[in-house]
């Protein structure tokens, strides 16, 4: 096994803020040094633990805590389990960060194709805007936490179906509310989201909608929610 060069006091504690989701701004307020400051540590800690990307390091310090912990559980349920989410969200999440370039996401301005937004600030924005049908949502946005209900449902169906149908319901007004979002922002009106209403093609349209890129010319008021 490969040995991994320990992490200064300093890079320990970003490494602690970055496994809480939070952004390189976020962490630089938290610890009171410079953005630039935390790209310096994070190209260090990146060296030291042999990774790439904000990403990959997430799930290498995850991983490994998870097989720490759970050493004495052998072939128990829970164990398997986590051992089939754990492998398709890697690849899932592996997949889609080719495309998906994680930037820090903006504070005062929407995000748009040239501010990205991580998974899990993804995941935190839409649950803060969980009826918000009438801002704007990227496309890294929309995508990543559809992701996120896909695997957790999955995740939750696999253990019980009522447990993935009450997972369901509980994220399904977040998920039409960044769908609202997704379509104001692609100029299109929240309306189509009607469409899920209409078997297979429905589906299939707003699809197209909900990839499509942002207009840039898009007015917030001249479309209703």
């Amino acid at each position: 096994m490969t040995s991994i060069d320990p992490l200064s006091k300093r890079e320990q504690d970003v490494v602690d803020l970055l496994l809480e989701g939070k952004s390189n701004k976020m962490i630089a307020h938290s610890l009171g040094i410079t953005e630039r400051t935390v790209e310096f540590h994070l190209k260090n800690i990146y060296a030291k633990h042999q990774v790439n990307s904000r990403m990959e390091l997430v799930l290498k310090l995850r991983e490994s805590t998870v097989a720490g912990e759970g050493e004495g559980i052998e072939n128990s349920g829970t164990s398997s389990l986590w051992g089939w989410a754990k492998s398709t969200f890697k690849e899932a999440v592996f997949r889609i960060g080719k495309e998906l370039k994680m930037k820090n996401p903006a504070a005062s301005t929407p995000p748009d194709e040239t501010e990205s937004i991580s998974f899990q600030e993804a995941i935190r924005v839409c649950f803060i805007k969980y009826a918000d049908f009438t801002s704007r949502a990227s496309r890294p946005e929309f995508w990543w936490f559809a992701l996120f209900i896909l695997l957790c449902a999955s995740a939750f169906t696999y253990l019980s179906e009522t447990a993935g149908s009450i997972f369901l319901i509980a994220t399904l007004l977040p998920f039409l509310a960044v769908g609202a979002r997704r379509l104001r922002d692609s100029g299109n009106r929240a309306w189509w989201l009607f469409g899920l209403l209409i078997p297979v093609g429905g589906i299939i349209l707003l699809g197209f909608y909900w990839a499509a890129p942002p207009a840039r010319s898009f007015e917030e008021d001249t479309l209703p929610a």
